[in-house]
């Protein structure tokens, strides 16, 4: 089996359709990203791999210092993409998929670089079609700007750390003042802001929610659900006919949150980070 890396988004996009039908949730990072790559060409420099077999069904992608993304790939084209992957990436932070699919990356990973894994997280994928009634929080919604970056940016910090999400800092203050001044981000203010949302709308028919996260003095208040509520109100009335997003299977608050707005799960996933590989001590003489 060959491992066919893309530059064009375009072929890259027709290579992975047949991935929907395992799960449209779990397929639209990939065209997520090839529709982003077509809106906002990678720099000069910039590593993204793209990547679908000769056989067989599956996709992978990985860009900057992220993990490898390999959604419901088949078991023999995720240990493709870990052989090929490993050839320059040898660093590489982890990967993220179907449990069948990351576990035979990362046996092939540790059989090629003696780094094994461990679970960070087990994720849920979630779409949605129809918004649900719900109770409105007190506040509102309103559009971020460029007043509002500093304050996104530490709110983003705190959602990383606490949420346990591999990424650079340097990479958050570069990207985050972009996706403000596209209007990617939403916050919801009750006399202060107190929550934020942000989608990605690249492709013309869906987009992605992502991320969410209320203060820790906020939470409870119902906050969240009105603003994800809203956000996807307004992508589904601006002609989106599918939304998507992803929570933690372990925090049962988020997951109930979605599911009244009316989001419901498609499949499962988890991310498994690669670690160095044991270090053995000799007992001496």
């Amino acid at each position: 089996m060959q491992v066919i890396r893309h530059s064009d988004p375009d072929e890259f996009l027709a290579a992975v359709r047949p991935l929907a039908a395992r799960g449209e949730a779990s397929a639209s990072f990939f065209e997520g990203a090839a529709h982003t790559m077509k809106r906002t060409p990678p720099t000069d420099g910039e590593r993204i791999y793209l990547a679908t077999p000769s056989e067989g069904i599956g996709a992978a992608m990985q860009r900057a210092e992220g993990p490898a993304i390999i959604g419901a790939s088949d078991a023999t084209v995720a240990r493709a993409f870990a052989i090929d992957l490993s050839r320059d990436l040898r660093e590489l932070q982890g990967v993220v998929g179907a449990p069948e699919a990351c576990a035979a990356f990362a046996n092939t990973w540790l059989e090629l670089t003696g780094r094994g894994h461990r679970l960070r997280v087990r994720l849920r994928q979630h779409a949605l079609k129809e918004v649900s009634d719900v109770r409105r929080a007190p506040g509102a919604p309103r559009v971020a700007t460029d007043d509002d970056v500093d304050w996104l940016i530490d709110g983003q910090s705190a959602f990383i750390e606490e949420a346990g999400i591999p990424d650079a800092p340097a990479r958050l203050r570069e990207h985050l003042p972009k996706r403000v001044a596209r209007g990617d981000f939403r916050i919801w203010d009750d006399g202060a802001p107190v929550a934020f949302a942000a989608f990605n709308d690249a492709a013309p028919d869906f987009a992605r929610i992502a991320p969410v996260y209320t203060l820790p003095g906020c939470r409870g208040r119902g906050y969240a659900t009105s603003l994800v509520a809203e956000l996807s109100r307004e992508l589904l009335a601006r002609g989106k006919q599918r939304l998507f997003l992803t929570t933690d299977i372990a925090n049962p608050i988020s997951n109930a949150i979605y599911a009244r707005i009316g989001y419901r799960a498609e499949n499962d996933d988890c991310a498994l980070d690669f670690v160095a590989p044991a270090v053995e001590h000799g007992s001496g003489d």
